[in-house]
């Protein structure tokens, strides 16, 4: 089963997603198309990842690729193949279904926690992980509901974690594929100001790493073997 991965900056790759995916015998075509590699059609493949990256979903002038990733997957869609949206990727999704995505009022940085909606008890693929988890988050933006989705989780600082549209496209704002080596490539990426100015959601990282991480990566790798399944 080959699954296409769009990947959308090389501090950003699949991490424990991939991982997984390939434990459960998939096979993976990864295209970097920030660095202008051609994302083919559907043809062939059983689903589609679109991950992070540190460009603005709205800003095609930093990302001229994301018209072509949308499009992608509202193809991958509309044959009902499973998409997974990781971040940036969670907001083409939303995005290329009409919603808006913006510049959020403040951070989310580090590990925090993420509560799942009542009924994503019921989803096929992260029913049954609630009530809450802590999970990894590196973003500054948000997006509005794309008409019709199914929220699945939030947060106190960002009340959009996580949407379903249909039977099998789900957007993730949170990293479920971050193992502690890809934040810490992160948060070694700051500069001075940004690193003071980020202090607070920066302090005690390392810390809250070792203590939440071994059950994210449980969550992480189980989730993407139920969205595996919907292929």
């Amino acid at each position: 089963m080959r699954i296409l991965v769009v990947q959308n900056s090389q501090t950003a790759p699949i991490g424990i997603v991939g991982e997984a995916l390939v434990e459960n015998g998939a096979s993976l075509t990864t295209i970097a198309a920030n660095e202008g590699e051609a994302i083919p059609d559907r043809d062939g493949f059983a689903g589609l990842v679109v991950l992070g990256g540190p460009q603005d979903a709205w800003d095609d002038s930093h990302g001229p690729h994301f018209p072509k990733v949308m499009d992608t997957i509202r193809a991958f869609a509309d044959a009902d193949r499973p998409v997974m949206g990781i971040c940036l990727g969670a907001q083409l999704t939303a995005r290329a279904y009409g919603a808006r995505v913006y510049r959020h009022e403040a951070a989310e940085l580090g590990v925090c926690p993420v509560t799942l909606h009542d009924h994503a008890a019921e989803d096929p693929v992260v029913g049954g992980f609630g009530p809450s988890l802590q999970l990894v988050q590196w973003h500054y933006d948000t997006f509005e509901f794309p008409e019709g989705a199914v929220p699945l989780a939030y947060s106190d600082v960002c009340g959009r974690q996580a949407f379903r549209l249909g039977r099998a496209t789900y957007a993730f704002q949170f990293h479920p594929e971050a193992t502690a080596g890809i934040v810490r490539g992160w948060a070694s990426r700051f500069g001075e100001e940004a690193r003071e100015k980020n202090r607070s959601l920066l302090d005690g990282l390392d810390a809250a790493l070792d203590a939440h991480l071994p059950a994210a990566d449980r969550f992480a790798r189980e989730m993407t073997k139920r969205w595996l399944a919907l292929a």
